[in-house]
């Protein structure tokens, strides 16, 4: 057995709150003996990789039980204990996007579509003061992306010469945040019907903004 860390995100997709299934995958995780640090949008997990592979797999099956999830995880031999590492900025998904594109597509097909913000229940009060027909800034995070170059074609087109990925929209990026600013076409209790929105169904969205 090795000792190793364990940065885990976990997302339950189309579920009226996200809170139950992500506590419970935290009991399972302190279940297995390991220690835990909760962040806002992941928790750190060490221990041992028998245990940690052992307590992923259990987490991921009792949440697909509840209904569809994405679970991310990043593993390590070689990063600090919780109280000794660097700091860190977690943030925790206040909802996701709902639409009919689940598999990436071009950014201009999915912004002339018609996209929902299924914001988490609980913060449902917050969305008092926006009315349809303004604009939002929508913060998301793009959680099927992996790795980055820091320069890259755009789009992929390698008939396009590479940029720096600080000036593309790619979402292969040091941080994978999306922003994109939407037209509001309704409000219906926690759901927002928005238009312009280049995010595929399943993306945890992060943060609204009136832009």
């Amino acid at each position: 057995m090795i000792g190793i860390t364990a940065q885990v995100s976990l997302y339950p997709l189309r579920q009226e709150s996200l809170s139950p299934v992500i506590d419970k995958a935290l009991q399972t995780f302190r279940a297995h003996g390991l220690e835990v640090e909760p962040g806002s949008m992941s928790s750190l997990l060490v221990g041992d990789d028998v245990a940690i592979f052992a307590a992923l797999q259990e987490a991921l099956r009792q949440a697909a039980e509840d209904g569809h999830v994405v679970m991310t995880a990043t593993l390590s031999n070689a990063c600090p204990v919780p109280g000794k590492r660097e700091a860190s900025i977690t943030y925790r998904a206040i909802g996701h996007v709902e639409n009919d594109f689940d598999e990436p597509t071009a950014p201009e097909k999915i912004r002339s579509a018609e996209s929902r913000i299924v914001l988490e229940p609980t913060l449902t009060e917050g969305l008092e003061g926006l009315e349809p027909g303004r604009q939002i800034m929508v913060v998301f995070y793009f959680h099927r992306s992996a790795g980055y170059d820091l320069c890259q074609h755009p789009r992929g087109d390698r008939s396009r010469p590479r940029r720096g990925v600080f000036a593309l929209c790619s979402p292969r990026r040091p941080n994978p945040i999306g922003v994109t600013v939407v037209e509001l076409l309704a409000i219906a209790d926690n759901v927002l019907r928005v238009r312009g929105l280049d995010a595929i169904s399943g993306t945890p969205v992060l943060d609204l903004k009136p832009a």
